[in-house]
């Protein structure tokens, strides 16, 4: 595995390196390589509290870190916050793996400054590097399944620490070696072969380059539509195209954190006049139950920590997230059941299929963990009953979840974030600013902290009941359609900033050259951007296309849409040229 993905790595990286370097490339030895893999490694491994799928895994930290081991941080910084474009609105949802943003930003960051690109050279890199991460995963998932049956013979057994060890011990060398070995292998041989292919790209194929550029321009339209496929919905779609509007007619370049901020008081202002502030009580909502007092609060927070730490440790497609649930109830189980038969089926209830977003979806623990106290006292609570709430509510709450932290939380903090980290200027600033990538993890681990153990606690606290009024209370409304309202008006903006696309077409009427861009401005600005993200959004919410797919198209539309066929203008002399479709 590890020789198939150098190979194909370095057969990507001869046909799209860039024609012209604009740095002085560092020197990669097999050190820096093998830090480089180790990172990619730990971004996906269970060791950073649940921040390194959702804080290590993006390029904008991936590159900041890839910078900081090769000497070149600012420069790390920006080319990270510019592959980054391409996974703006990335989101995994339901085990699926849609293109891998950590092997764009560890592997072509670390290309990208041994081959001593410029940094909208590494987007175009980077941009093929991304769907070599779904192989990985593939094989992750697939091997993985394997595991969850020794844990079933160890639950068999009632042996708690076993069950654990499968969870979070078993798979780790294995993903090491398929995720560190290949990519710093691919690191340390590859950044050599972008030098030698500099120069024969300048020479017989700039405008597969010039394709490139204009693919990762458009790819940013990708991502944007993945969000709008949870956002363009309701009444709140609008927002969209009033964001959209703002920032165009403010020229594009504004501040992200300014117009969070607006977005969220507009939302503010949309919720106070259709959903109420105060909102009513839920009839019968429940009370904090009597507990029987079996467990104590360090219980139910040494159970929060081990679904933080490894919620995903051995993900795999035959029960998804089911040992690492398991693993988060052994302190419980530990502590309530004592003989052997006990622990044995509690362990086995819990070892089966469950999948759901691991922040919001803790609220669902802490209701399973208050209703296993209760039959430890002696209530009557069947295994049934156990796994009816898992199972009824883990659907609902992976949707709520996914919605709020991959749509809109992630995507709002990185855009201000990669905005911070470049001073406004993604896509053309050369050096960055560490503190873009630090405002993301601050406002990444606030929410996967601060709401993870919320409502894990209150879940516990409120028994069985607490989800379902969760799920009908007048707040979680509120505070839903608040963020699709904030979540449009965001992406409307984000259109204007990070999608490229215009056309260097020219054409003649009367003796007079008209601009096709020119004339298109006239009419709208950014109206190509916003016609393709609109189109996007449609091929995957109306026809259920396959984000993949549609990003290998791009690719390829990007690439042979800039073949010299069409009539252009010289925009220095003015005489008529042969241009692509894109420029």
């Amino acid at each position: 595995m590890g020789v198939s993905l150098v190979l194909m790595v370095v057969s990507f990286v001869v046909v799209k390196a860039a024609p012209v370097a604009q740095e002085e490339p560092v020197r990669m030895n097999f050190l820096m390589a093998a830090i480089v893999g180790i990172m990619y490694y730990l971004a996906l491994s269970p060791w950073f509290a649940n921040l390194g799928f959702a804080v290590l895994y993006r390029p904008l930290v991936a590159g900041t870190l890839v910078g900081l081991v090769m000497g070149r941080l600012g420069e790390g910084i920006a080319i990270g916050a510019n592959i980054n474009v391409l996974y703006l609105g990335w989101i995994s949802a339901g085990g699926s793996l849609p293109g891998d943003p950590g092997l764009a930003g560890y592997l072509g960051t670390a290309l990208a400054l041994g081959g001593g690109l410029s940094v909208d050279a590494a987007l175009a890199l980077a941009a093929p590097l991304g769907l070599l991460g779904s192989l990985t995963w593939w094989l992750r998932m697939s091997l993985c399944s394997i595991i969850p049956h020794w844990a079933d013979k160890f639950a068999e057994e009632g042996d708690i620490k076993a069950v654990a060890r499968s969870n979070y011990i078993y798979s780790q060398p294995f993903l090491f070696v398929i995720y560190a070995v290949p990519v710093a292998l691919a690191a340390w041989l590859g950044s050599a072969a972008i030098g030698a292919a500099l120069g024969w790209i300048a020479q017989h194929a700039i405008w597969i380059m010039s394709g490139l550029f204009a693919a990762s321009g458009m790819l940013a339209a990708l991502g944007i539509a993945l969000n709008l496929k949870f956002l363009l919905r309701g009444n709140v779609w609008p927002y969209f195209f009033i964001g959209f509007l703002i920032t165009s007619m403010m020229g594009g370049g504004v501040n992200l954190l300014v117009m969070a901020i607006i977005g969220a008081c507009v939302a503010f202002i949309h919720v106070l006049f259709t959903e109420g502030v105060a909102g009513t009580q839920l009839a019968g909502a429940a009370e904090a139950r009597e507990s029987p007092g079996l467990l104590t609060r360090q219980d139910v927070f040494q159970s929060w920590l081990r679904w933080l730490f490894f919620s995903h440790a051995c993900y795999n497609w035959e029960r998804m997230q089911g040992l690492g649930f398991a693993h988060s109830m052994t302190p419980i189980i530990e502590k309530l059941y004592k003989t052997k038969e006990d622990i044995s089926a509690a362990l086995k209830r819990h070892l089966v299929f469950f999948n759901t977003q691991p922040d919001i979806g803790g609220v669902i623990h802490g209701a399973v963990i208050a209703m296993e106290e209760e039959r430890a006292a002696g209530a009557d609570i069947s295994d049934d009953a156990i796994n009816s709430v898992k199972t009824g509510l883990m659907g609902p709450m992976a949707g709520i979840g996914d919605t709020i932290q991959q749509g809109i939380v992630i995507p709002i903090a990185l855009a201000i974030g990669m905005s911070i980290a470049t001073g406004g200027a993604v896509g053309t600033a050369t050096t960055g600013n560490i503190l873009g990538p630090l405002f993301f993890l601050v406002v990444v681990a606030a929410f996967v902290w601060g709401v993870g153990w919320l409502l894990w606690w209150q879940g516990y606290l409120q028994g069985r009941t607490a989800v379902t009024n969760i799920l009908k209370g007048g707040m979680l409304n509120r505070v839903i359609v608040g963020a699709g309202v904030l979540g449009n008006f965001i992406m409307g903006a984000l259109v204007v900033q990070f999608v490229s696309l215009s056309t260097p077409l020219a054409f003649m009427i009367g003796g007079t050259t008209f601009q096709l861009q020119a004339v298109l401005d006239s009419f709208m600005p950014n109206l190509l951007p916003l016609l393709l993200v609109l189109l996007l959004w449609w091929l995957l919410a109306k026809k259920n296309a396959s984000p993949t797919t549609i990003m290998v198209v791009v690719i390829l539309v990007g690439v042979l849409g800039s073949y010299p066929l069409w009539p252009g203008i010289n925009a220095e002399t003015g005489e008529a040229i042969k241009v692509g479709l894109f420029g």
